[in-house]
């Protein structure tokens, strides 16, 4: 696939047909993310994969939970909202082939530092997300701060802040396979976006 129409083609994908992805397959994309450009070579991503119906039902168990106590403390309105997310995410991870949660490792006494990491990890993600768009994956970039809470980091095997080398999630990515057709909002043109100087 051309990497150009890769990048125009790929599309944020909620609703997946379930199936499988291979622990090979999940290999290459993780192989994939690792070619991002990083200032100092500092390769700060993490991956931590949840893949196979047991650990995904697993991951569910912990989601449910966390949207039920938040839930309980919100007021009447917000809850019923929480609970209708709920049951939504509760649909895609039963369809969802894998999650990958990606993290950057954090530098907190060094603000310039941490803030490249955390775009280099951007740009981990984005090569994670055409390279399973090139394989007919569809994906789901998740920043949703319910997949965060700390059972979940917990769960996901995320090292807490009070180690020495303390991990934020960058991002929770759903792969599976596509259903359903894959739609997304146009983008300005770059002659909206850009000033030549």
């Amino acid at each position: 696939m051309d990497i150009e129409d890769a990048i125009r083609h790929r599309r944020t994908h909620k609703v997946y047909g379930g199936g499988a992805i291979s622990r090979e397959v999940l290999e290459a994309l993780i192989n994939a993310a690792t070619w991002a450009p990083n200032h100092r070579y500092t390769e700060p991503w993490r991956f931590y994969v949840v893949h196979g119906a047991d650990k995904l039902a697993a991951m569910d168990r912990h989601v449910q939970a966390a949207f039920d106590a938040s839930a309980k403390d919100a007021g009447e309105g917000v809850g019923r909202k929480l609970i209708a997310k709920k049951h939504k995410m509760t649909a895609r991870l039963a369809a969802t082939a894998a999650v990958v949660v990606v993290t950057w490792t954090r530098t907190p006494d060094d603000q310039a530092a941490d803030r490249e990491d955390y775009a280099a990890t951007a740009c981990a993600i984005q090569n994670l997300l055409l390279s399973a768009h090139g394989r007919g994956y569809a994906s789901l970039w998740s920043t949703g701060k319910m997949l965060m809470q700390p059972a979940l980091l917990e769960f996901y095997g995320v090292p807490g802040e009070a180690t020495d080398r303390p991990e934020s999630v960058a991002g929770v990515i759903f792969l599976g396979s596509p259903t359903g057709e894959l739609t997304g909002r146009r983008h300005r043109t770059a002659q909206a976006v850009t000033t030549w100087v």
